[in-house]
């Protein structure tokens, strides 16, 4: 295949380089005709809590990497892990000839669907900076620590509060856009990688909608871009979970509330272990309300500022639907069919609308014919595995069981240096990182320390293969004193 791609001048490798910017994406895929590279691509470029001093020498790598030229940008959605570095590197980006960058359709200022949703997510991000704020303030005057300090478990119970505000704020820390004025829609991402100095005068912007499909490209003769998601269907992009199409978590969520810390401490010879709404509080009669002894049971029954913590699911559902928006692509060499699959953050409504009425023209045999996603996933060979390993980042059904080439390779951006804590009991999710195990035979690259994230992996409820196993560390081990992880999917 190689000699034939050679002859036709068709693009006969890509490689692809993962770095190591923590749990967050950044990749380069450089398109070979033999062993000269005629086409630069990038993915993305960030990392949950990245900082200036952490992006530095990874930028400097790519610009020697790639000549400074990149010609073709992908930019997948607007959460800090996937974008943060060029904000944080803007002066390196700068010195960086972008020739192309292509955006989800969400973008697009003259859609009128995508300004739609950009001003709804802008009165949710208002709303939830509004709810962080206060919280971290209460924190910081020390409102709780007084509220407590006369309560049995009172140092649990704060505990658990600033547990509780601290991954929210690391929640809210996703969004890159979070001080926004009231009323004022969400940038554009357009607007954003002009400030931040990638895209200039002659850099060209496109959209790109589910069914689209990009080919000939210069410089990229024999590849064929095909566009998955983001949908355009609402329904699809607040869509995250659906029971059957993902992966059990790894462990239950504590849910730790102030009623089952008071039922842990009650004692029926005390006075002080009633519960809230216990049942001696309830208004049988119905003529009072909630009775006044209650206010006697202590401060912390009163809902002053409980109001607050529906930030947190308001923070989960803000989330996962900037996930759905995710740009998903399948990258493939059009003589083999073999594809790389980049689904960014897309969570199950993504992967879901892909195989609903949507078809693709593919060239086979010198004839167009239509495709669905099946066989696009059927044609993997190489998996960006989504949202680090989560357990609803990858679809099983309508996912991960339809990868079925024994060639398939995988790369995971997932890497407990940098990582919230609220993120550890989903990610990794160890029958996503199992069943990953078995289908690539151990080729399988972490971003992160394999020897940290393999135990979380290996629970009593999945079995590895040690060949499989030693053939993963066989892989990463020549990486492990790199920025970056490299792997060459042939044509």
């Amino acid at each position: 295949m190689a000699n034939g791609n050679h002859a036709s001048g068709k693009i006969s490798s890509i490689n692809v380089r993962m770095y190591r910017t923590g749990t967050g994406d950044c990749f380069i895929l450089q398109f070979k005709l033999a062993n000269e590279v005629k086409f630069n691509m990038m993915i993305d470029c960030g990392c949950i809590n990245g900082g200036k001093a952490q992006f530095k020498p990874i930028v400097e790598d790519l610009i020697v990497h790639t000549g400074n030229i990149i010609d073709l940008l992908v930019v997948t959605h607007q959460h800090a892990d996937h974008i943060n570095g060029f904000q944080k590197s803007a002066e390196l980006f700068d010195q960086i000839q972008f020739k192309k960058v292509w955006f989800a359709w969400t973008e697009d200022e003259e859609d009128p669907i995508a300004n739609d949703y950009r001003a709804n997510h802008s009165e949710l991000g208002n709303a939830l900076n509004a709810a962080v704020d206060k919280l971290n303030a209460l924190i910081t005057n020390k409102y709780y620590d007084s509220l407590f300090a006369d309560e049995l478990y009172g140092n649990l119970m704060l505990k658990s509060k600033k547990h509780f505000i601290g991954a929210l704020s690391g929640l809210n820390a996703l969004n890159t856009t979070n001080k926004l004025a009231v009323g004022v829609p969400l940038p554009t991402m357009v607007e954003l990688f002009k400030e931040y100095k990638v895209i200039k005068e002659h850099t060209e912007v496109e959209f790109l909608e589910p069914g689209d499909v990009k080919f000939e490209l210069p410089g990229a003769m024999g590849i064929r871009f095909y566009v998955l998601g983001p949908p355009r269907d609402r329904t699809f992009l607040n869509r995250t979970e659906k029971d059957g199409e993902n992966f059990e978590q790894r462990e239950n969520k504590s849910t730790i509330d102030f009623a089952f810390l008071s039922a842990m401490g009650a004692a029926p010879s005390t006075e002080t272990d009633k519960l809230p709404f216990d049942q001696e509080y309830e208004d049988t009669d119905h003529r009072y309300g909630i009775q006044k002894e209650y206010e006697e049971g202590g401060n912390w029954r009163k809902i002053d500022h409980d109001w607050l913590y529906s930030a947190g699911n308001l923070a989960l559902r803000y989330e996962r639907s900037i996930n759905n928006t995710s740009l998903a692509l399948a990258i493939q060499f059009d003589d083999s069919e073999r594809v790389l699959l980049f689904p960014a953050d897309a969570e199950f409504g993504n992967w879901e609308s892909w195989h609903t009425n949507l078809e693709w023209p593919v060239k086979i045999n010198d004839q167009t014919v239509m495709k669905n996603a099946e066989y696009f996933l059927n044609k993997t060979v190489f998996y960006k595995v989504g949202h680090h390993l989560s357990q609803n980042g990858t679809a099983k059904g309508k996912g991960i069981d339809m990868m079925t080439s024994p060639d398939l390779a995988a790369m995971v951006t997932l890497d407990f240096k940098k990582i919230n804590d609220g993120w550890l009991n989903t990610m990794p999710n160890d029958l996503l990182g199992a069943e990953l195990i078995r289908k690539t035979k151990g080729k399988l690259f972490f971003v992160g320390d394999r020897k940290k994230i393999l135990p979380n992996i290996k629970t009593d409820r999945v079995t590895i293969k040690q060949t499989h196993e030693k053939a993963l560390n066989r892989i990463n081990e020549p990486f492990d004193n790199k920025i970056f992880i490299e792997y060459e999917v042939t044509a």
